[in-house]
């Protein structure tokens, strides 16, 4: 063998093996993904997302790792999405406190965590009514003797939430603008830590998800006296909406799948199908069903025009809060 023959064995061996490495490196997923929660374990979001993430991993054949990242009401986790390397093994799952962060640090004249323009939408999962529950001990069992008790009383009413502007004090603070009333808020790092505080005759009330919600309410520990949704949705079909008790709320506690911006089409397209193949798992179907969460499955343009009302709206109701000082 020629001295000239052996080089060109060689170059062409090199050529063969940088060529299947590129090829590995393309394949999307080659590695697991990790699916970031910015809320603390025990929350309706971190329910989806674990149930999710079990769906997932079957239809892209890597594992879906989730990293609870909580802190800043969801801040830490939505600005570790937003400058993580948008090659698709950073997502986010999350609920509708991404909208209001950046206009929070808006209002207290500070640089945002992160910009939402450097979040990319990818599809809704589920859609929830907020169910509002009082203790017991408060004695009322309808919105109307909630909200008379509220106005009537010399110390005031006080509610828990998922933290200040958070998914759960946003439905509250929309009560209040609607009703002419104000509660004591009492802000905690998420929503299985707010319940805690309710049954335990800490706080008077609070919004909850369903899925958070119902288990306390099937033990009698705390009574539902409305949902937020456009209708009625079950297990909660005797409890009446704001809009059906002439108070003029509507809103969801959504959770939905986010990427950082920049995120190649390709891969976008995986992740899209993965995901919308995965809310149609008969596992992840009857966990929602189980678990008391509806499947609301949007993405494409849809998706994205109904995230870009849903931000003004819930950005303005931030701005009607106001500068809340903790």
């Amino acid at each position: 063998m020629t001295q000239l023959f052996k080089i060109v064995i060689l170059y062409f061996i090199l050529q063969v093996s940088t060529i299947s490495q590129v090829s590995a490196e393309d394949v999307f997923p080659n590695k697991p993904i990790n699916l970031i929660n910015p809320n603390p374990p025990g929350g309706f979001v971190d329910n989806v997302a674990r149930s999710l993430a079990i769906a997932m991993q079957k239809y892209l054949k890597q594992p879906v790792l989730i990293i609870n990242k909580p802190g800043a009401n969801g801040a830490i986790g939505h600005a570790f999405v937003a400058n993580a390397v948008p090659d698709g093994y950073t997502l986010l799952i999350t609920s509708p406190s991404l909208a209001t962060q950046p206009a929070i640090d808006t209002l207290f004249n500070r640089t945002p965590n992160y910009s939402l323009n450097k979040i990319l939408p990818i599809a809704q999962i589920t859609s929830d009514p907020a169910i509002i529950l009082v203790n017991p001990d408060m004695g009322v069992k309808t919105i109307q003797e909630f909200i008379k008790k509220a106005g009537l009383s010399k110390e005031s009413v006080a509610i828990s939430s998922s933290g200040t502007y958070g998914a759960t004090h946003l439905p509250m603070a929309m009560l209040e603008d609607a009703s002419n009333i104000k509660f004591k808020h009492v802000p905690t790092s998420g929503g299985a830590p707010a319940i805690t505080l309710a049954i335990g005759g800490h706080v008077n009330a609070l919004a909850s998800a369903p899925s958070v919600a119902n288990p306390q309410v099937q033990a009698h520990r705390l009574i539902p006296i409305a949902q937020t949704g456009s209708k009625r949705y079950p297990p909660f079909l005797d409890v009446p909406t704001l809009k059906e008790s002439n108070l003029n709320v509507e809103y969801a506690l959504w959770t939905s799948i986010f990427a950082p911006a920049g995120l190649p089409p390709h891969i976008q397209q995986q992740i899209t199908q993965a995901v919308r193949e995965a809310v149609q798992d008969e596992q992840f179907k009857q966990s929602m069903l189980k678990g008391n969460s509806i499947i609301s499955y949007i993405d494409g343009e849809e998706f994205n025009t109904f995230w870009k009302a849903d931000v003004k709206k819930l950005q303005d109701t931030v701005k009607f809060i106001g500068k809340v000082e903790e």
